[in-house]
């Protein structure tokens, strides 16, 4: 298990000036006002991004160098979205669609790209199931090696999404923002049960 302090806040303001980047090369989401702060800002948490992929390098040939690399499965991913507001700590897909790849040797076709939904919950039972191991009936998920391995569908009509709070000083009296989703492959369903509240403190 490896959980990067990269690429979390605070950043060093500029980084992506001495790390050769431009700001051109941002693709600021509709969500965010397009400025050379905000493409400024994104570009910094690029870099850091990429200071946490090479960690991963190191790590990946560090395996193959005690010879686990084949018998290793890897996966990366988030626990959210990028740090940005309506990202990070929302329901809403820039907060919860993250990276999700997986790699183990020969047995997963390399450059396979994927639609079903996919949640972190299935981590748990795909590494039971990967261990030889009987999956208990209250773990929640479901094993992604039938289909990783086999191209079997997940048969999955949809996912659900939920949230109370992000970080304990957002409210008075440690009040929640009590959310909760059900994404579809084509729709996302958000209800906010205290609209009432600021979402994000």
């Amino acid at each position: 298990w490896y959980g990067a302090t990269e690429p979390h806040r605070v950043y060093e303001k500029g980084s992506w000036k001495r790390n050769g980047k431009s700001l051109d090369q941002v693709d600021v989401p509709g969500f965010l006002p397009d400025s050379e702060e905000v493409r400024g800002d994104m570009l910094d948490y690029a870099v850091e991004i990429e200071w946490a992929d090479s960690h991963l390098s190191k790590m990946l040939e560090y395996l193959d160098s005690i010879g686990e690399l084949n018998n290793t499965i890897v996966i990366v991913t988030a626990d959210n979205g990028m740090p940005f507001p309506r990202a990070k700590a929302s329901l809403y897909d820039s907060g919860t669609n993250m990276p999700f790849i997986v790699m183990w040797a020969d047995k997963i076709n390399p450059g396979q790209v994927s639609q079903e939904l996919v949640s972190l919950t299935d981590i748990a039972p795909t590494f039971l199931e990967a261990a030889g191991l009987d999956i208990p009936q209250n773990v929640h998920g479901k094993s992604l090696l039938p289909y990783l391995m086999r191209n079997e569908p997940l048969n999955r009509e949809f996912i659900n999404g939920g949230r109370e709070r992000h970080g304990y000083k957002a409210r008075a009296n440690h009040g929640g923002y009590p959310v909760r989703t059900v994404r579809t492959g084509d729709y996302l369903l958000i209800r906010n049960f205290r609209p009432d509240r600021w979402p994000s403190g």
